[in-house]
């Protein structure tokens, strides 16, 4: 075996182990993001509403409750306190972080993250008593 040839093969072994190891590391990253983001309200991966949706934001009311059409969902979002429905809106219908719902609130980051899992447990139990 030449050098050339060795050089080739080291060279593929080393790319096909950089796609193995980032595919597995982007598949950590996107379970870990379902796992803390359990409510969406569009799951469509289609680039043009991802488009429309940074692009035409005024079109989408801000309010989650405008959002939600089973009755008994709405019930239960409108018992939650006003800043657990207002965390809910701004993660869920603006797309937006912890970090970045935090620093529109003025509350801390963990403030933020455990008022939306409460909020989300609190409509989980009253949803599944209700039904």
């Amino acid at each position: 075996m030449n050098k050339d040839d060795e050089v080739n093969r080291r060279f593929i072994k080393y790319m096909a182990n950089l796609i193995h190891y980032n595919s597995i590391n982007y598949d950590k990253k996107r379970r870990m993001r379902d796992s803390r983001f359990p409510l969406t309200l569009d799951n469509d991966e289609n680039l043009e509403s991802v488009l429309l949706t940074v692009h035409d934001s005024e079109s989408v009311p801000p309010n989650l409750k405008d959002h939600i059409t089973d009755h008994s969902l709405y019930r239960a979002c409108e018992s939650l306190p006003e800043q657990q429905q207002q965390i809910l809106s701004l993660a869920y219908v603006q797309g937006l972080n912890d970090k970045e719902i935090a620093r529109i609130l003025g509350v801390s980051q963990q403030n933020v993250s455990k008022h939306r899992l409460k909020a989300l447990t609190k409509l989980r139990s009253l949803i599944t008593e209700g039904g």
